[in-house]
């Protein structure tokens, strides 16, 4: 598969058949050039506008924003239930983490996880993965110390960040600066194929 990072916590996920899925599409006020994209399933974690902008989607796709297991195109994909905030939801509600299982790899979208896995759900979809789409940035989601606590008890192969202040993105969340110096987290070239055993460690995406 290929894994292309369209920014903040949208992602394109092209399976081997041609197939595209893509998650989280974000709206123009999030701080990135629009986005168009054209897609067989979107993978919505939860409503916000910077995870559930539809109209940015071209195609008559599949829309997944519901927990459940799915079988989409040779891909399974489960929804785990978890929480936005640290206090189950009274803040800003609930939250999916979504387990793509497709050629071989096993690819965690953690969504704006706002707490430490709890449920044995929650923890098996990171433990083992072979790649972990991680929020960093805080005030929304988890904060990169909570991010690399997660990374270090959990222990998926690898994770890539996501959700964090850049040039284009000026949400009240820290950049990727504290993830980087704490994890010696790699660069990574914006769209990578993606095979099990390709990845080990942390990294960063360009844009």
């Amino acid at each position: 598969m290929k894994l292309k990072w369209l920014g903040h916590s949208c992602f394109q996920i092209t399976l081997d058949n041609g197939r595209v899925l893509v998650t989280d599409p974000y709206d123009d006020t999030v701080g990135y050039p629009p986005l168009h994209v054209k897609a067989d399933a979107v993978l919505s974690t939860h409503g916000h506008f910077d995870h559930a902008y539809f109209d940015a989607v071209e195609g008559d796709y599949t829309l997944v924003n519901a927990p459940g297991a799915y079988e989409l195109f040779g891909a399974k994909i489960t929804a785990v239930p978890s929480f936005h905030d640290e206090v189950r939801g009274a803040k800003r509600g609930e939250n999916l983490i979504f387990v793509i299982e497709a050629e071989g790899v096993k690819l965690t979208h953690l969504g704006d996880l706002g707490h430490q896995p709890e449920t044995p759900a929650q923890q098996d979809a990171v433990r083992g993965a072979d790649v972990v789409l991680i929020p960093i940035g805080g005030t929304f989601t988890i904060t990169t110390p909570e991010a690399i606590r997660l990374i270090e008890t959990l222990k998926p192969v690898a994770a890539i960040a996501m959700h964090y202040r850049n040039q284009y993105c000026h949400f009240n969340v820290t950049d990727s600066a504290e993830f980087v110096a704490q994890t010696h987290a790699v660069t990574l070239p914006n769209e990578i194929e993606l095979f099990k055993g390709t990845l080990e460690g942390c990294y960063v995406m360009e844009y």
